[in-house]
């Protein structure tokens, strides 16, 4: 059967329609009653249903961040495609274009968790199964919300390394499901809100582990990135070594690895998009002509630092001759699926990789624990198959080393755009030219026109228009 959920908040301030079919049971909730209907998510059941269209509403952009890094470059068909060129060089309009739908995006699917969490006290239980079904919908729901959250102020807030601090604008914070005009909160506001949430989803006590939705690993992991992000890395660095060594370094061997990609069951995964329509045109767009190649391909100078024995190499890349193009690294993963004729079934959200990354950044940055940081990660790389980090390499060497090792981790995967927004002035600072510099206000996202429709409080940031006329 089909479900429907139609109405939901777009933004922090505008109601509108949408409708998504998703697969699963019916529920029927009137077209114009889908929040404000008291009788509509009234069961456990019924207020599943409503957190998994939250769930499919998640913005996919890994694609689109890795794009906009340096995991890729031009090939000669790049310039057939002028979207994604434009996105590419970093053009003004490209990214208005991209924030006017991520923007929305990530605040529906905050509004639709704010609707649940309304309701979720009058939610009728009547077993033990219940009650904990109902503690896991609260737990979820807090996750969700910080996660997006998240998402949206390292998108959209000044990076908390730079002359502002924790005290530059951040975030619309929204708790209710009504319209109401909303200043941004400060970076420190926002993050202190992240905090507030995961303690709520932390005391639920969630015991799913299904990573098709957010379990208490998932909460567990990005609070540390919340502390990594913040700058304190002894907390960080502690959540994610509990994390690790809870769930095993086991994970990080060649049969977990492969199973990331082909859709089976997988320890390292710890949340995952679970939308099989959707995945199937994941990175579809990359693609210029399964014959003749992509638009974008993996640079020399990052492929070629794969090696043999690294489980990730086979996965990572797929190196080619077309006729058109000669010998090219074209990006592996979902793109080896799609060439490979296989069903793409699963999108990885959140992995157990993301936390070893956490805690050898964390460890370094603190300035104590290099050896820490160097133990780890290659405790890590050994059962990846990948050369071992020098012994000797401490400080900005070592730290510039993680960021390189977890690029070719999470190449073509969206994270490196992160990491050049939070080091570009520092370890970064001598990447490609095309990709701008570290004061440069496009690393801050225009927030998108709409808004200023409906929440006279908004202030944009430096260097973007703010209304229609003005690009």
């Amino acid at each position: 059967m089909r479900r429907r959920f139609i109405n939901t908040l777009l933004g922090s301030g505008l109601l509108a329609a949408a409708a998504l079919p998703l697969t699963g049971c019916s529920l029927d909730i009137p077209y114009d009653n889908q929040f404000s209907d008291p009788d509509a998510i009234t069961t456990p059941e019924t207020g599943r249903e409503l957190l998994a269209y939250a769930y499919s509403s998640i913005p996919n952009i890994e694609f689109d961040l890795a794009l906009l890094s340096d995991d890729f470059q031009p090939t000669y068909w790049a310039s057939r495609n002028p979207t994604l060129n434009n996105e590419y060089t970093w053009q003004r309009q490209a990214l208005i274009d991209l924030s006017a739908s991520v923007w929305p995006e990530y605040y529906s699917v905050i509004a639709t968790v704010n609707a649940l969490t309304e309701r979720i006290p009058d939610i009728k239980v009547s077993s033990d199964a219940d009650r904990r079904e109902v503690a896991d919908l609260t737990s979820e729901c807090a996750t969700l919300k910080a996660y997006c959250y998240f998402q949206l102020l390292r998108l959209y807030a000044a990076d908390p390394t730079g002359p502002q601090g924790l005290e530059a604008d951040g975030i619309v914070l929204k708790d209710r499901l009504v319209m109401e005009d909303l200043p941004r909160s400060t970076v420190s506001e926002c993050v202190a809100e992240i905090r507030r949430l995961l303690d709520v989803a932390a005391e639920s006590g969630h015991q799913g582990t299904d990573p098709s939705w957010l379990t208490a690993d998932a909460t567990r992991l990005l609070r540390a990135e919340v502390e990594l992000y913040a700058g304190n890395y002894a907390e960080a660095a502690e959540m994610a070594e509990a994390l690790l060594n809870e769930r095993g370094y086991s994970c990080f061997g060649p049969d977990v690895y492969r199973n990331l990609w082909d859709g089976t069951q997988c320890d390292e995964r710890i949340f995952v998009y679970n939308n099989p329509d959707v995945s199937q045109s994941f990175y579809q767009g990359i693609v210029y002509d399964t014959n003749t190649g992509d638009y974008y391909s993996v640079p020399e100078s990052i492929a070629t630092d794969f090696t043999e024995g690294d489980c990730r190499t086979v996965w990572s890349l797929c190196p080619a001759t077309t006729s058109a193009l000669g010998f090219q690294y074209f990006i592996g993963k979902y793109n080896k699926l799609r060439r490979d004729k296989q069903e793409i079934m699963l999108i990885n959200k959140m992995r157990l990789s993301a936390a070893l990354y956490v805690a050898a950044q964390a460890w370094c940055l603190d300035g104590t624990n290099h050896a820490k940081a160097r133990e780890a990660m290659n405790r890590y790389l050994s059962l990846r198959g990948a050369p071992l980090i020098d012994d000797s390499l401490t400080g900005d060497a070592l730290l510039s080393e993680i960021l390189h090792q977890k690029q070719l981790e999470f190449l073509g995967e969206g994270e490196r755009w992160f990491d050049l927004k939070h080091y570009r002035a520092s370890l970064l600072n001598e990447s490609s030219t095309r990709i701008p510099g570290a004061s440069d206000y496009r690393w801050q996202w225009p927030i998108p026109k709409d808004e200023y429709l409906y929440n006279q409080q908004m202030v944009q940031n430096p260097e973007w228009p703010t209304s229609s006329y003005d690009l």
